[in-house]
């Protein structure tokens, strides 16, 4: 999946309005201009859309994390350049979401597309392990549609509400 596809279910998932998502970046320090968001977040085959890239994708779902957890105890090194795939994106939501183990099995089925347990943890293994599993497009697809049913009664993330400690 493309970085602005991926961007336009999450927020469709968790019901995020465009304030909300400029606060996200706010948060990590990326100025994310309005007309960019809106030109990310349309559909490919309109008029005036834009391509998003793999940065801005990290930087919405590190202000996610930074906005529902607070900031990290140990952040990355200033120039570690890490490598967003699908495993990571997966792993980004369920810490911003703090997901549990049995949520994931639900949002899982909720997109048709039962895992066994031993799968789910394969999911977030390190990638060197050998029982790693990469995270296809169309199961990261399949999470993102069981997310939204799954989060449908949640309430919404507004950017404006204090963190819960």
């Amino acid at each position: 999946m493309k970085p602005g596809q991926i961007l336009y279910k999450i927020r469709q998932a968790l019901r995020l309005d465009d304030e909300t998502l400029l606060h996200l970046y706010a948060l990590e320090g990326h100025e994310m201009e309005p007309r960019r968001l809106k030109a990310i977040l349309k559909k490919p085959s309109a008029k005036g859309h834009e391509n998003a890239d793999y940065e801005e994708l990290g930087l919405f779902l590190d202000g996610l994390i930074r906005l529902r957890r607070g900031a990290p105890e140990n952040p990355p090194a200033e120039d570690a350049e890490i490598e967003l795939d699908n495993n990571l994106v997966l792993k980004k939501l369920r810490i911003a979401l703090e997901l549990k183990e049995m949520d994931l099995e639900v949002i899982f089925e909720m997109g048709e597309r039962p895992l066994s347990r031993s799968q789910l943890r394969d999911l977030f293994r390190n990638p060197a392990h050998p029982k790693y599993l990469p995270c296809s497009d169309a199961v990261l697809n399949d999470f993102l549609l069981g997310l939204e049913e799954f989060w449908a009664d949640m309430p919404s993330i507004d950017a404006h509400e204090p963190r819960p400690s």
